[in-house]
């Protein structure tokens, strides 16, 4: 294996003994659209549009189960998109060009981007929960809300985390940081390296890294679909009433609804590949393909970006009291008032 790294550019691991699908210079193109352009932009975004929706949630309390669940969803993408923002700085020309004495990639992908998915567990989980509950609520709306309660949510979300999280840790088994001379750069560099339990633990990581998001994804997918159809037969019904709770409450499931749909179109690539990197052995980060596996975990990381930046949207359409709350934190109505006032 030989390691090219272009001062100028992003580095890219080359295996001389194959022949890659993806050159490296089409690798850095997608490594700079989704880690140093585009998918950075959008990841500043997510992160301070997170910041004010922990803020809203604790402004509107905690007396709602959704406002709980919604709180450690948010959390969640807050962590994931930190964590994303130091994996792409590492990726940039700037820091290459720092001639640090260790390789960027690989650092950051055993540190930051592992954390990074360790994070994107916990919203794949969370999100199947937060729609299991709709969906329960339509299905067995009696039963569900004597079942949940705010302090029952609230031990749930906090498990979610540890649990979730820990499926990342089988890889801190198989890989470790060390140093290795480079001959390209003549001296001695940290990077990252596989031990002899890679083998053992190949299995056990595959079925973890597997189970925990395909589950949760097909999850999401039943119940968004049992979901959309309980409210398409009983809209008519609810056209009828004028009652303020129901018209809340179809405004809640409808904002699950879309949150849920939102993931399942930008975690759909991640579940793809996970299923192609069983079929082809060779997908991996030091495989005979490793430029087209970076350029698929690049692709990965700038989708989950996006599903974790633009919930912030879907609340603030949805939500009337997240309008409100969002519009006094920000001074809009302050603002709005001083404007008619000088009319």
């Amino acid at each position: 294996m030989e390691l090219q790294n272009n001062a100028s550019s992003l580095m890219v691991i080359t295996v001389s003994t194959s022949i890659q699908l993806i050159d490296d210079q089409l690798a850095q193109v997608f490594f700079f659209i989704n880690y140093v352009s585009l998918g950075q932009a959008i990841n500043v975004f997510g992160i301070l549009s997170n910041l004010l929706s922990i803020l809203v949630f604790g402004k509107l309390g905690f007396k709602e189960t959704s406002n709980i669940s919604l709180l450690g969803l948010t959390i969640s993408d807050l962590c994931s998109l930190v964590t994303l923002f130091l994996f792409n700085l590492c990726q940039t020309p700037e820091f290459y060009n720092l001639e640090l004495p260790f390789e960027p990639y690989d650092v950051a992908f055993l540190t930051v981007g592992w954390a990074h998915v360790g994070f994107a567990r916990v919203t794949c989980c969370l999100t199947a929960f937060i729609i299991l509950e709709r969906c329960l609520c339509i299905v067995l709306p009696l039963k569900v809300k004597t079942i949940l309660q705010p302090r029952r949510t609230a031990l749930t979300v906090i498990v979610i985390f540890p649990i979730s999280y820990a499926s990342i840790f089988p890889i801190y088994c198989t890989a470790s940081l060390v140093y290795s001379f480079s001959q390209l750069r003549n001296k001695t560099l940290l990077v990252m390296a596989y031990n002899d339990l890679r083998l053992e633990m190949e299995s056990v990581s595959s079925v973890v890294n597997n189970i925990i998001p395909v589950s949760c994804f097909i999850i999401i997918v039943v119940c968004t679909a049992i979901t959309v159809y309980q409210l398409n037969k009983m809209s008519k019904w609810r056209a009828l009433t004028s009652n303020i709770s129901e018209s809340r409450d179809r405004k809640l499931e409808k904002m699950v609804v879309l949150i849920s749909a939102i993931f399942i179109v930008c975690y759909l690539p991640c579940e793809i590949l996970f299923v192609w990197m069983l079929i082809v052995p060779e997908l991996r980060f030091d495989g005979q393909q490793s430029n087209l596996f970076k350029v698929c975990v690049s692709i990965l990381y700038f989708a989950e970006t996006l599903n974790a930046s633009t919930n912030i949207f879907v609340y603030y359409s949805l939500s009337s009291k997240y309008q409100k709350t969002v519009s006094a934190l920000l001074g809009f109505r302050y603002l709005k008032k001083l404007l008619e006032s000088k009319v």
